[in-house]
């Protein structure tokens, strides 16, 4: 589906071997999953001109109007890693975009496979560690945000024969909720500056995970 996907899918395998309160309808009865998205739902801003919200498994962006999207869920029995992504271009699993946002979304590393979702972010970016020099990274930031575990990376890949682009990740480990969700946002190199100011700025720095809503 997308370029990045290729080391994404390489550290899914190596884990595979390794907002706001919501009024009950009902008297004692919690709220179902799709009262607390309607609830989500009208209660966000309105969004940026040429923008749209997005609500997608527990994760509400921005997506640019006019933007193609598709939706890949995990085969049954698969690890569960579920993707969304969407792009100026049209694309498909064949023909990989080159500039795009996709949102990874991996649940239960430590219910299936014994693996704490921060530890697994270590897993999950093993792949883009080794297969890249120093000097191709610009931006990597760890730390702590209440129950998650932000990281932030940014490299510049160039595999012989393809465009140069620059990835920008956005990743969010909580060990509360076991869950994983990962922001890339990706455009070549020598419209980066544009399209990261245009596109990536607006989407990556509104972006809300909401821990309430259930990931499956």
């Amino acid at each position: 589906m997308i370029r990045q996907s290729m080391y994404a899918w390489c550290a899914v395998a190596i884990l595979a071997a390794a907002k706001p309160a919501v009024a009950q309808t009902v008297p004692g009865a919690p709220p179902t999953p799709e009262q607390v998205r309607a609830a989500i739902s009208s209660e966000l801003p309105a969004p940026p001109t040429g923008f749209s919200w997005q609500l997608y498994k527990n994760t509400v962006f921005l997506k640019p109007a006019g933007w193609h999207e598709r939706e890949g869920k995990p085969a049954p029995g698969t690890f569960p890693i579920a993707t969304y992504a969407t792009s100026p271009e049209p694309f498909s699993e064949s023909q990989p975009f080159e500039m795009g946002l996709t949102v990874q979304v991996i649940s239960a590393t430590q219910r299936l496979r014994g693996i704490e979702a921060k530890k697994a972010v270590l897993l999950y970016l093993k792949p883009i560690l080794d297969s890249h020099k120093r000097e191709d990274f610009s931006i990597f930031d760890q730390k702590p945000s209440g129950d998650y575990e932000r990281t932030v990376l940014r490299y510049r890949d160039a595999p012989p024969g393809l465009k140069p682009v620059i990835i920008h990740k956005f990743i969010l480990a909580n060990n509360v909720t076991d869950s994983m969700h990962i922001f890339t946002f990706e455009s070549p190199e020598t419209s980066w500056n544009e399209n990261w100011e245009k596109y990536g700025t607006p989407v990556i720095s509104r972006l809300q995970v909401i821990a309430q809503l259930p990931i499956n």
